[in-house]
């Protein structure tokens, strides 16, 4: 997968710019498997990329920054980073609550992960199943 990912990364660059939002898209996907080997070091500087990139292009509450806003703070969660997580997950929990309401599943996974993050110090923590978005 991650040839294919690296591939579909430079085509986007080349041809769209390194600050098209689907270059944010691509990133994330790349993160995603990054940190799903354990590369942690790799998946988060692409995460942080493809969140100024989106925040840059689409403006701060954009849905597609709620996005790349959770899935930064999901990783950060999984990392055991809580206070890095919690305001990356409010600001995804207020976009969201606007753009897509209250009981959306999107809404609800930010929930979960804010609640998770703020359980954080918590020694009974256990982590959950979730995964970021895609």
């Amino acid at each position: 997968a991650e040839p294919l990912l690296l591939r579909a990364l430079s085509i986007k660059e080349q041809q769209l710019g390194t600050t098209h939002p689907d270059v944010a898209t691509s990133l994330n996907n790349l993160a995603l498997l990054y940190s799903s080997q354990g590369r942690y070091s790799e998946a988060e500087p692409l995460l942080l990329r493809a969140l100024s990139i989106k925040e840059q292009q689409l403006g701060t509450t954009h849905p597609d920054v709620a996005q790349s806003l959770n899935n930064l703070g999901a990783f950060y969660v999984e990392q055991g980073n809580f206070e890095a997580a919690r305001p990356l997950l409010q600001r995804a929990l207020v976009i969201r609550e606007r753009v897509l309401g209250n009981d959306h599943p999107r809404t609800q996974g930010t929930r979960e992960w804010l609640a998770e993050a703020e359980r954080g110090a918590n020694p009974a923590h256990t982590p959950s199943n979730h995964r970021a978005d895609s």
